[in-house]
């Protein structure tokens, strides 16, 4: 077993005049393959006050709303509350940007532009002001609910398009490392961090709301561990089925974003002086990045895992197994709700989903459901524990909760900092300050404090602890131990080192360099670059 490697605990930061609080960091030099306490934090007591800067003054052609925001003041008394606080519709409206018609924000362009966390920790917060119409009236027909909905300023392109995709494995997966790569290669973010991951927020929000919304993460870290407790256990294997249905697409205006109320205060309650578990909060809020473009809906997956001595004892084949499991789905734009079809067929799944004598195929169904309202999300998890098997009709009323309830289902991120806008005072210290805390936020969590693996295994960090993913002939926590009778040779494989930091700018570049770690691995070598170079 490798133990914790903890640098040294810093100095108590300063008393943050506006939370009352100080912070102290341990620093983790390499992680353990148990979990450990990051910092720790303590009341105080200060005689600074919390700093509030004076407003920006508005210019003449515009309206200053009691928040202090300023906003053009055409769109005083329009209907929409474009001040966030209502300030600006004190007075009967006179120009409705939508005339007589009374329309609802579309639900789903309201989600758009909401943060991600490389880390696969979904943001607490979404920066984005999404109930600004600018004095505009755009307007989209939602094809699922017959209905005309707004759509928000920030958003310059958004379509309704029922999507709908299924994938079952092709193999049954005799080794539980295997299914487990490929499900943390999928909810890794495009933001490439290696296999680091840590669904678990490690610090307080610092936010001014404190709100919290729809809580993905639990589902992605239920289906890691559950998965991840197969790697002890002999004569399993193991069969996914994930599919997703879109519901929508949208992109983000490429200028002028409104970001929410929320956001400009929260950026201005970040210290000057450079505070680590403040500005880590922050991005634990708000995410490292937030999505400039993306895709609505909902997803699923779905991990049978199968008793290889029934399945031998019944002369069960794959095929019969797949057929049996997948749903066969189909969908289309109905005049009501998502018109979900499909063609589930249970004739032959008796051999599979039968518990008589405790002889079942199917031991157990791991499941991860994203979107939907929380009871037609719990009424899928019912039946797949119940048979084993999922019915149409449970899984067309989940599909008709998306609407209302959607999930993020992809997206491209664009960094946090560039949404803090520059007549702020002390923008540029602030910007510098996130920037320098997205990059120390992923190098606090990453996999490259990880000790190697042996036999060509892949080091993963989850939650504070690291994992060796091995190859399919190996197992044992360094991945040391051979598992089939036969002996064949690996190529040893390093683990990167962490990158160090960048050098000074020079000739418009800088650069970084990390070292192969091949502690305790003979003529291993690592795949990648040494090192790497960005414009400054």
């Amino acid at each position: 077993p490798i133990n914790c490697a903890w640098g040294r605990w810093s100095e108590w930061g300063i008393c943050d005049p506006c939370s009352k609080t100080q912070v102290r960091k341990c620093h983790t030099t390499i992680w353990p393959r148990v979990q450990g306490l990051f910092g720790e934090r303590k009341a105080c007591t200060t005689s600074e006050t919390c700093p509030t800067p004076p407003p920006p003054a508005c210019s003449d052609s515009e309206f200053m709303c009691e928040s202090g925001q300023c906003i053009r003041k055409r769109l005083q008394c329009n209907g929409d509350e474009d001040c966030e606080d209502g300030s600006d519709e004190d007075c009967d409206p006179v120009r409705k940007p939508c005339g007589q018609l009374n329309l609802i924000n579309s639900e789903q362009s309201r989600r758009a532009g909401y943060g991600v966390n490389p880390l696969s920790a979904d943001p607490r917060q979404n920066p984005f002001n999404n109930d600004f119409f600018g004095g505009r009236c755009e307007r989209e027909r939602n094809p699922n609910s017959g209905i005309t909905e707004r759509i928000p300023y920030n958003v310059g392109v958004f379509n309704y398009k029922t999507v709908v995709t299924e994938t079952v494995s092709r193999e049954i997966y005799e080794h539980s490392d295997t299914i487990l790569t490929e499900i943390l290669t999928d909810i890794s973010s495009k933001v490439h961090v290696g296999l680091s991951f840590k669904f678990s927020p490690s610090e307080p929000s610092t936010s001014v709301t404190g709100q919290v919304s729809f809580d993905p993460q639990v589902e992605k870290k239920n289906m890691v561990k559950e998965v991840s407790e197969y790697t002890k256990i002999k004569n399993k294997s193991f069969i996914r089925v994930k599919g997703a249905i879109q519901l929508s697409t949208y992109r983000m205006r490429s200028n002028d974003l409104q970001v929410a109320l929320d956001f400009i205060k929260d950026v201005k309650r970040l210290p000057l002086e450079y505070e680590k578990s403040i500005y880590f909060s922050f991005l634990e809020d708000y995410g490292t990045h937030y999505t400039k473009n993306g895709k609505h809906g909902g997803q699923y997956d779905l991990v049978y895992v199968l008793n290889q001595d029934t399945i031998k004892e019944k002369k069960i084949t794959d095929r019969t197994i797949q057929e049996c499991v997948k749903l066969g789905i189909s969908a289309s734009a109905g005049t009501q709700n998502v018109d979900v079809s499909g063609s589930i067929n249970t004739d032959n799944c008796n051999t599979v989903t039968n518990k008589n004598e405790g002889k079942a195929v199917v031991d157990k169904v791991v499941s991860a459901i994203y979107g939907g309202s929380p009871a037609a999300a719990a009424g899928i998890k019912t039946k797949l524990g119940q048979d084993g098997i999922l019915d149409m009709l449970t899984f067309q009323d989940w599909a008709r909760s998306l609407g209302e309830e959607p999930t993020l289902l992809d997206s491209d991120p664009e960094p946090i900092y560039t949404l803090v806008p520059l007549d702020l005072p002390n923008a540029n210290t602030l910007v510098a300050n996130i920037k320098r805390a997205s990059t120390e936020y992923v190098a606090e969590y990453s996999s490259c404090k990880c000790k190697p693996c042996q036999n060509g295994g892949t080091p993963a960090l989850i939650e504070g602890e690291c994992l060796c993913l091995c190859p399919p002939a190996y197992g044992g926590l360094a991945c040391q131990n051979y598992q089939v009778k036969t002996q064949s040779s690996m190529a040893q494989i390093g683990n990167w080192a962490c990158w160090s930091a960048y050098s000074e700018c020079f000739g418009r570049s800088r650069s970084r360099t990390r070292s192969c770690n091949t502690e305790g691995l003979h003529g291993a070598t690592c795949v990648g670059e040494s090192r790497s170079e960005e414009y400054c």
